[in-house]
């Protein structure tokens, strides 16, 4: 994959300065077995050991360079670490998949940064791994931010399927691939450079061509659970709730269910104009709302 073409948009224009200056400071590569898989992460300071850990947990089918734009802007004052869920990104593939089984991924990994309890950040799917993650073992988790994250709670149907999709077809190159390349959910104002740049992090290469590197055998929209009051009622820590003022995902009306279940929720915290997959359309004002609640924790 080069270089090059992650500092071009489609267009041609040169990069934002601050996303140049983010992907200078690319994240090292990890493999660790843990919860019965061999799992990857990204960090960009492991052995900062001296400052508190940060974990940014990706959405469903995603993967930890989601977050190569956003977590260079936390290393000065985090030991900061990005994981790859199984059966996503650069962790191995699994036989199966049960309902709790990325959620331990997530207990596996805050076990491994250990022993001082972590800060964690998740996005979609991933924050309700990481909500379920800290219900489970309350005390490997100091504080929760969590992104446009959907909770099913108890007597509600689920929602409606995403659309199965088949990570193991094959193309012929990576120009095909990346032509197919779509957010789910799709949304407007979407920076081309920072689409293109989780969309080549997100093939892998074969004999004959390239395929997408998700598990296709991955339940569709992750394993689904209908408890999420019971769950977050027994997630101590404090957290912090963020969606998107456009989200299609998280209403105003949940994202605020789903604060009030909470013990010690704070939120909603509204990113204005901000759609599902907030990295992507307002990564300027996740990055400062995330840093600003970080530091106000710090100096209460």
């Amino acid at each position: 994959m080069s270089e090059t073409s992650l500092r071009h948009t489609a267009a041609g224009q040169t990069n934002p300065p601050w996303l140049d200056w983010a992907l200078e400071r690319p994240g090292r590569s990890h493999f660790v077995h843990a919860n019965g898989a061999r799992l990857h992460f990204l960090s960009w300071n492991f052995e900062a050991a001296d400052k508190p850990t940060l974990l940014f947990v990706h959405g469903f089918r995603g993967h930890a360079h989601w977050w190569d734009f956003i977590a260079p802007f936390f290393s000065a004052d985090f030991r900061v670490i990005a994981l790859d869920l199984s059966g996503m990104g650069d962790s191995a593939h699994r036989e199966q998949y049960e309902s709790a089984t990325l959620a331990r991924d997530v207990v596996a990994v805050a076990e491994l940064l250990g022993p001082a309890p972590i800060i964690a950040i998740g996005h979609s799917y991933g924050g309700s791994r990481v909500l379920r993650a800290c219900a489970e073992r309350p005390e490997l988790f100091a504080r929760l931010l969590i992104i446009d994250s959907y909770v099913i709670f108890e007597g509600e149907p689920p929602p409606q399927e995403p659309p199965r999709i088949r990570g193991d077809r094959e193309y012929p190159d990576q120009a095909s691939a990346l032509a197919r390349f779509r957010l789910l959910p799709t949304q407007p104002d979407s920076l081309p450079c920072l689409v293109r740049h989780v969309a080549e992090h997100s093939l892998c290469w074969t004999r004959t061509g390239v395929r997408w590197k998700f598990d296709s055998n991955l339940p569709p929209g992750g394993a689904r659970e209908t408890d999420g009051g019971q769950m977050l009622g027994r997630v101590t820590c404090p957290v912090d709730y963020l969606c998107g003022e456009a989200s299609v995902v998280v209403s105003a009306e949940r994202a605020r269910r789903i604060v009030d279940a909470l013990p010690r929720g704070n939120g909603p915290i509204v990113i204005p104009s901000g759609h599902h997959h907030l990295m992507f359309d307002q990564p300027i004002a996740l990055i400062s709302t995330l840093r600003a609640l970080l530091a106000s924790s710090a100096n209460a």
